[in-house]
């Protein structure tokens, strides 16, 4: 995806470079960039996303599990107590009137539909459900592990698109939207059948799916089952999990990053959150920093926040705002920097063209 393609990051860092006569420095034994511009210089510190047993984590080295460069930032991983634990997230949120769904200690405390989480997780492992009130939930062993990190608690389950903004330092510099993904019914198909054309799409098989329990949580919930042979144009949706879209996402900008084109009460409603954001960390953290809320967006058009990210994958996009609070440039984007993505797409696109067609 954009985010993730190493020459995403390239091209915007050489197209500030060139608009303010610095110098970009790779070293390659480290992955550590040092820029000089304006008789300054700092050095950017390099993270990439690695499956290491069957799960996804970020590391700051290029280790031989890594699968992709997801940015540097002008200082090595830092956390902070409001990412470090998402109720400690969801308490501040609340006392600052900023919406959060509401929580409670335990299933049977539910007074709506919820899903289960712990308050120290990552990628969406340590979530279950979700389950209608009323109802005993049964959710995995690991969940319910004593010595796994951090405190299991409900949560009002908010149906809707996910949404995640970065900040740096308060500003907004990008937003994702996610619709959950789902599959159609056609009348003869079953949802197994579907499900399995779905995640081919992705390289995946049913059978070796590893996150099949959230998919059958999700069909429960909607009172569907694997046998279940939809009506035509009949949708139902496979995971609420932020980044389970069993396609393939977008490479260029435009595709990944809504901010330019969200409506003005989204944008009030992430920029609000930005100010608080900014607020919160000063006792913390004094200098500005690249963080990223996650929340749902449900279909009134009100965001839901969720909890926060202190280290996050670094989008293309916030480079500029980063290196203009380092430079004491402007924070726009230099113009046409993410206009060579485009194009390099679309030439990679009429290249395999070609080459189709001459196979």
């Amino acid at each position: 995806m954009f985010i993730a393609i190493t020459m995403n990051h390239l091209r915007v860092i050489k197209a500030w470079a060139d608009a303010h006569q610095g110098k970009a420095l790779l070293d390659l034994s480290s992955f550590e960039l040092e820029i000089k511009a304006r008789n300054r210089y700092y050095r950017l510190y390099p993270q990439f996303l690695a499956e290491i047993q069957g799960r996804m984590s970020h590391v700051t080295d290029l280790l031989p599990d890594a699968t992709s460069f997801v940015g540097w930032r002008p200082y090595r991983p830092m956390r902070c107590s409001l990412s470090s634990d998402k109720l400690v997230f969801k308490r501040a949120m609340a006392n600052a009137g900023l919406p959060t769904p509401q929580h409670w200690s335990g299933a049977e405390e539910a007074t709506a539909d919820f899903i289960l989480k712990r308050s120290v997780g990552s990628f969406g492992y340590q979530l279950a459900g979700p389950f209608r009130q009323g109802v005993e939930p049964q959710v995995s062993k690991a969940m319910n592990d004593p010595s796994a990190q951090g405190q299991l608690f409900a949560e009002t389950f908010v149906q809707g698109h996910n949404i995640k903004s970065w900040f740096w330092g308060g500003d907004p510099v990008h937003v994702q939207c996610q619709p959950y993904a789902w599959i159609e019914g056609d009348g003869q198909e079953s949802v197994q059948t579907l499900i399995a054309q779905r995640l081919e799409e992705i390289g995946e098989q049913w059978s070796t799916y590893e996150e099949r329990d959230a998919i059958l949580s999700a069909l429960m919930y909607q009172g569907v089952s694997l046998s279940t042979v939809l009506p035509a144009n009949q949708k139902v949706w496979l995971d609420y999990r932020y980044g389970r879209r069993f396609s393939h996402a977008g490479t260029t900008e435009s595709q990944d990053n809504v901010w330019p084109r969200i409506t003005a009460e989204l944008r009030s409603q992430i920029t609000q959150a930005g100010q608080w954001l900014a607020t919160a960390l000063k006792d913390e953290i004094k200098a500005p920093m690249l963080c990223a809320m996650d929340g749902v967006l449900d279909d009134a058009g009100k965001i839901w926040w969720l909890e926060l990210n202190s280290n996050p994958i670094c989008p293309p996009t916030a480079y500029p705002a980063m290196l203009g609070s380092l430079f004491g440039t402007s924070s726009e984007t230099p113009k046409n920097a993410f206009a060579t993505v485009v194009r390099s797409a679309r030439s990679t696109a009429q290249h395999q063209t070609v080459m189709q067609e001459s196979s």
